[in-house]
């Protein structure tokens, strides 16, 4: 009987305030839900990427020749410590309307099938799976050649036997630039390595002791980044040696080629001389002569060989890897910081919330001990108590992040990539962490103020606890203030510094939800911002198209003439170089833009001051992530790759940037820094209403065009990322809500439940019950404005670190933070304080105000 009763005080002690019981369940609910959420997708997203890289042995580089590789290039890299080596076949036609590119089929990073079987005869094809609704198995299609392709079968007519998924492609619709169509590429096949003749044009470059790191570890970009200083180092003078290989090879064929065609004319000489009629030969005689020539001054003219070297982020196509993989970083950004500031204010109220409870239990407490039970037992109550809500909580929590948050968020960060499944995985380190702070936070206060309330005897615990005695405050010695304000005032600033707990858990509570709110806000708005930013405002041209080298003044005059028809234009210098920086794990792309006098079509600014930057005669401009990563200053030197070298640039101003590395030089400061002369090679367009993909390709036909970069590529590359960040954004935005809200109520109804006799007494002293609600809310009121402004001032500072945190090599969030980041918060704690203001209005008027007062004292 004694323990029935004992568990009926425990049932009634939870049912009793069921308010306050289940907002410290939704509290740890919410603070768990966000915590286990956000930490497990980052995971579960690295380990979806993972499969990929492993199941189809994806390469961590590539290695492009111009001229093909020889034997010994081949020898060369497969003799390499720890490493697999494939060569492989690639080039771009056209398939109807789309650029497409042809590869042959690999053994490193091997396409995905998703339909069919992959192809094994020569005119067999598997497609890009983005085709399969223009497309069926066993179709036969065209696809168009240059003359000089590689692929043996002149007509291009193939039959489709499957449709794959390129594992060097994360994005189904962000496949890289193209010299065909467009000039965007649009598809991709594979053919067996039958299909194609000549020397190999790719080598795929897998080390086996890379395979136990994640690809998303700093651990692989750190190991990367030291195995591509080796192999551009055993790279570098290959192109020289090939070039005098096939020069080589070529001339004793030509030489060959002239003895015979000698021979032949002094055949036809003593033709002539016997009185034969050697017309007809001897015009033969000269055309394959002429054809001779032409090869021998092809040969002279053959350019020097490139070996171009890509990591995965970095080769053509591989946007979607780096957009995957900047987004698995983003999401463990904001996972170590966000949710973990989360729980943390989420706990400390409960924390205040399960202190105040066993104060008010403190008679309930005496008349156990006074009914014989031990003062384990009393305590046991309060942990009881305590594990129920802990459990209950941090149960709904974790299922709730399991299996509705990081799912959410899954499916926004594979959306449009080759990654369709996420698996959610099992992280016990992350229950056990979420189950041991609900149980501090929970668990802990109850036993700690039990345990010292139970060491007075059972008649004083029978007895109210005493009120702490009366102090003056700060505010009363600054009389020319105290004297100013009015009797609620001085009552108000009384009750504040009396009750120090309340104040400072309302203080930290408040703003531990707008700096979370600020923080959601101000990402999402640094974020959006800097597609439009970077695409309109500060690059106002819509194409940049790279003319080609060697090439006749009248293919150039078309190029030009073609350009100047598009809309307005600018001739500058153009060229992209691979730097290591040491602020980055990886080799990061810069481009070098040189305008003929000053920029037209690209705004420089200061994004500090607002001030226009102009073109310096020495050193350069370079963009703001860029100095970031390089450690750099106005005034330090730079050391860059410029025009095939390596040089010292003196950095003379930073200017504001949010997508890729720049640097901006003057005519007068790149001669100066490289010692050649300036000259134009590629043109900034802005269309007059043409279209982007029309203007493409009508520059793309013209044989001076080498290549046409367009802006709208970039920005869907950018905006895919953007909008996924955005999104995860939105949903942390309205947890933060939902928590602010929560604790409001848990602390207004604390400062309620524990002053009624006070509030019973002003009441019967003539105060109407709106007076009432004020006399108490008023504090509340000034202890949340303290705590928004205190938020905002945090919420700066968490937004500042994890935008730095969020944010890829080559992308800069904007850090500014408009004027409805500040405002939001505030409003927002307005809106839910006035929502409460009623709640609280309600509930003191139908509280039993003389019964209150019939308490014993």
């Amino acid at each position: 009987m004694k323990l029935k009763k004992y568990w009926k005080t425990v049932f009634l002690a939870m049912t009793g305030s069921p308010g306050r019981f289940w907002s410290i369940v939704c509290l740890l609910a919410l603070g768990s839900a966000t915590l286990f959420g956000l930490k497990v997708t980052g995971p579960n997203l690295e380990s979806a990427g993972q499969q990929v890289v492993q199941k189809q042995k994806m390469a961590d580089f590539q290695v492009v020749s111009n001229l093909g590789f020889s034997k010994s290039d081949q020898i060369e890299l497969k003799g390499q410590k720890g490493v697999t080596a494939d060569f492989a076949y690639e080039e771009e036609g056209t398939l109807g309307n789309k650029a497409i590119r042809l590869f042959s089929l690999p053994k490193i990073s091997k396409p995905i099938l998703v339909k069919g079987t992959l192809p094994k005869k020569n005119n067999e094809v598997a497609l890009s799976a983005n085709l399969q609704k223009q497309y069926r198995l066993g179709q036969k299609i065209t696809i168009s050649m240059d003359k000089s392709s590689q692929l043996k079968s002149k007509t291009g007519k193939v039959t489709v036997t499957a449709f794959v998924q390129n594992p060097e492609f994360w994005a189904n619709n962000l496949l890289g630039t193209s010299t065909k169509g467009t000039g965007t590429l649009e598809a991709y096949a594979y053919l067996p390595k039958t299909a194609f003749s000549g020397d190999y044009t790719v080598a795929r470059i897998r080390y086996r002791n890379l395979a136990k790191y994640s690809f998303a570890s700093s651990a692989y970009q750190k190991a990367i980044k030291t195995r591509q200083q080796k192999l551009t180092t055993l790279l570098a003078d290959n192109g020289k040696k090939r070039r005098r290989e096939l020069v080589s090879v070529a001339n004793k064929k030509l030489q060959a080629s002239q003895k015979q065609l000698d021979q032949q004319s002094s055949q036809l000489k003593l033709a002539k001389m016997a009185g034969q009629d050697v017309t007809a030969a001897e015009a033969k005689l000269q055309a394959a002569q002429k054809e001779l020539n032409r090869q021998k001054k092809e040969i002279t003219s053959l350019p020097q060989g490139t070996y171009s070297l890509y990591t995965r982020s970095t080769w053509p196509g591989g946007d979607g890897y780096s957009s995957y993989k900047n987004e698995v970083n983003a999401v463990k950004a904001v996972a170590n910081v966000f949710p973990i500031i989360f729980y943390l204010v989420a706990a400390l109220v409960v924390f205040t919330t399960r202190t105040r409870f066993v104060d008010e239990e403190r008679q309930n407490s005496g008349l156990l001990r006074a009914l014989g039970y031990s003062k384990k037992t009393v305590m046991g109550k309060f942990v009881i108590y305590g594990l129920v809500t802990s459990i209950l909580g941090s149960a709904i929590g974790v299922i709730l992040g399991n299996y509705l948050i990081a799912p959410v968020v899954n499916k926004i960060c594979v959306r449009g990539m080759i990654i369709q499944k996420v698996v959610l995985g099992v992280y016990p380190g992350y229950l056990v962490l979420i189950l041991l702070a609900a149980l501090l936070a929970a668990v802990w206060p109850s036993f700690w103020v039990a345990r010292r309330d139970l060491k007075d005897v059972p008649a004083s615990l029978l007895l109210p606890k005493p009120p702490a005695a009366g102090s003056k405050i700060l505010l009363e010695k600054i009389t020319f203030v105290w004297n100013y304000l009015s009797f609620q005032g001085k009552v108000t600033a009384r009750n504040i510094f009396r009750y120090k707990q309340r104040m400072l858990m309302t203080i930290f509570g408040v703003a531990g939800s707008v700096a979370l709110l600020f923080t959601g806000l101000g990402i999402r708005s640094a974020i959006s911002g800097i597609v439009n930013r970077q695409y309109q405002e500060i690059f106002s041209y819509d194409l940049l198209a790279v003319e080609k080298t060697g090439f006749s003044s009248k293919a150039k005059k078309k190029l030009e003439q073609k350009v100047n028809q598009l809309g307005q234009s600018e001739w500058i210098y153009y060229e992209t170089s691979d730097n290591f920086v040491k602020g980055s794990s990886e080799s990061q792309t810069i481009s070098l833009i040189v305008p003929q006098k000053a920029l037209k079509l690209i705004n420089l600014d200061n994004r500090k001051s607002g001030k226009k930057i102009a073109l310096p005669k020495t050193g350069a401009v370079i963009s703001e992530k860029l100095a970031k990563l390089a450690g750099v200053k106005v005034g330090d030197m730079l050391s860059v790759n410029l025009a095939g070298q390596k040089r010292q640039v003196k950095v003379r101003a930073i200017c504001e940037m949010y997508a890729g590395h720049y640097l901006f030089m003057s005519k007068t400061a790149f001669e100066k820094a490289t010692g050649k002369k300036y000259e134009t090679n590629s043109a900034l367009v802005k269309l007059k209403g043409a279209k982007i993909a029309a203007s493409s390709k009508a520059l793309l036909k013209l044989s001076a065009t080498q290549a046409v970069i367009q802006n709208q590529a970039m920005i869907t590359n950018l905006k895919q990322t953007v909008n996924s960040l955005q999104t995860v954004m939105i949903i942390l935005l309205i947890l933060s809500i939902q928590l602010a809200v929560v604790i409001l109520y848990n602390l207004t109804n604390i400062n309620v439940s524990e002053r009624v006799r006070e509030l019973s007494t002003i009441k019967v002293l003539g105060l109407h019950n709106h007076e009432v609600t004020n006399y108490i809310y008023r504090e509340t009121a000034v202890l949340s404005i303290i705590g928004i402004f205190a938020g905002l001032l945090l919420g700066r500072i968490m937004d500042l670190k994890i935008l730095e945190m969020m944010a890829a090599d080559a992308v800069m969030f904007d850090p500014a933070a408009p004027w409805f980041v500040y405002l939001a918060p505030f409003a927002e704690i307005i809106i839910i304080l006035g929502i409460l203001w009623m709640v609280v209005d309600k509930k003191l008027s139908k509280i039993d105000m003389l019964g209150a007062l019939k308490a014993v004292d």
